[in-house]
């Protein structure tokens, strides 16, 4: 009776395995993180992103859980806002633009130094068209980050910004 139970499950889990569509892209981001970004997408409604990204003279590993909605389903199937978070790890070699206070002159802006490993949080909000008749995706986000850098400071960007085109893999 156990083997039974145990063969009508595999068979059940097997095809909703299979009911399951995987949709898998690949391509680039340009913004104040550039970079190589794949995602596969799990029957339009969450994806897992992974980006090898450049910015500030270093290299960072971005890694993102996104829940995907459809932006009007009356009329169009290919427009679509994703939202989600996650972390990022890799380290930079640039400087950081930093506000200061001088009682003589008020705010000025003044370059700093930074080198070293970083780890952070990131959020990620955006939109996407996925063309009909090619399999090319066009991208806009919006990705705020927290950062550690160096062991020694934490730093905030809420403006990263970036458009992509990316080839999409159907199954």
């Amino acid at each position: 009776m156990k083997l039974v139970i145990a063969i009508i499950l595999l068979i059940g889990f097997t095809f909703s395995i299979q009911s399951q569509t995987f949709e898998r892209q690949l391509g680039m981001r340009f913004g104040t993180m550039s970079g190589i970004t794949g995602k596969v997408v799990k029957d339009k409604k969450t994806a897992i992103e992974g980006t090898l990204g450049f910015r500030k003279g270093g290299v960072q590993l971005y890694t993102l859980l996104e829940a995907y909605k459809m932006l009007d389903k009356n009329t169009n199937q290919n427009w679509f806002i994703y939202f989600g978070g996650g972390a990022h790890v890799g380290f930079i070699n640039g400087y950081n633009r930093v506000r200061r206070w001088s009682n003589s002159t008020g705010y000025y802006w003044e370059e700093e130094r930074a080198s070293g490993p970083v780890f952070g949080l990131d959020a990620v909000m955006g939109v996407e068209y996925n063309f009909p008749v090619l399999p090319i995706v066009l991208f806009f986000e919006f990705k705020p980050m927290a950062e550690f850098q160096s062991f020694n400071k934490i730093r905030f960007n809420f403006w990263d910004t970036g458009i992509g085109l990316v080839y999409r893999f159907n199954n």
